[in-house]
């Protein structure tokens, strides 16, 4: 991925600093990874098939699976984000920030997520085939077909089925959008098209 699609993936995330809190006010006990800072983190990025940087994007995973549990509303918060969107956007954050722990990097992703999370169950479509094939939830393809819509790029049914007339949209899309011409909702194009 490009340093465009870095700055579009972390630019929702811009998170200074931790801020200081009062000493007990929400704290929970961290195991693992999570604990390690974010200078760990880009140490680790350093070697993408390391151990230690496939726990520390198993931790982020993790956390993320566990939000979906104890975020009111919420059936899946990171609905088309990936261990590659997340990568991106941990180390733009802990490139500026690399004293900040892991964990909070995560918790404040948590927040940042909300806005455009599933809230309630939908099932999972598959699209495309070979290479250019994703799983996406049948409410973010709605959701993409909305918005393929206010492009003037589809003028289909806003159902959640990948039709060819979709698969055509979402191709003049991201060639509009200087994207990887997959034909398929990926997680770049959805960012891309989903968010404002």
């Amino acid at each position: 991925m490009g340093m465009q699609l870095l700055m579009a993936l972390a630019a929702p995330f811009a998170m200074g600093a931790a801020e200081p809190q009062e000493e007990g006010a929400g704290q929970f006990a961290v195991e693992g990874s999570g604990r390690l800072t974010c200078e760990a983190f880009n140490q680790a990025r350093s070697d993408r098939g390391s151990a230690e940087y496939q726990r520390l994007i198993g931790f982020v995973e993790g956390y993320m699976s566990a939000a979906n549990r104890y975020e009111p509303d919420t059936f899946d918060l990171s609905p088309w984000h990936n261990a590659a969107a997340f990568d991106l956007i941990l180390h733009n954050h802990c490139s500026e920030n690399p004293d900040d722990p892991v964990v909070s990097v995560a918790q404040r992703m948590v927040g940042a997520l909300r806005p455009i999370r599933i809230a309630a169950y939908s099932p999972l479509v598959e699209v495309g085939s070979g290479e250019n094939r994703a799983f996406v939830y049948r409410t973010i393809l709605e959701r993409a077909q909305a918005a393929l819509r206010q492009h003037g790029l589809y003028d289909g049914p806003t159902d959640g089925s990948f039709s060819p007339e979709m698969r055509n949209a979402l191709l003049a899309f991201q060639q509009r959008s200087e994207l990887v011409e997959t034909g398929v909702p990926d997680p770049a194009t959805l960012w891309t098209l989903l968010n404002p």
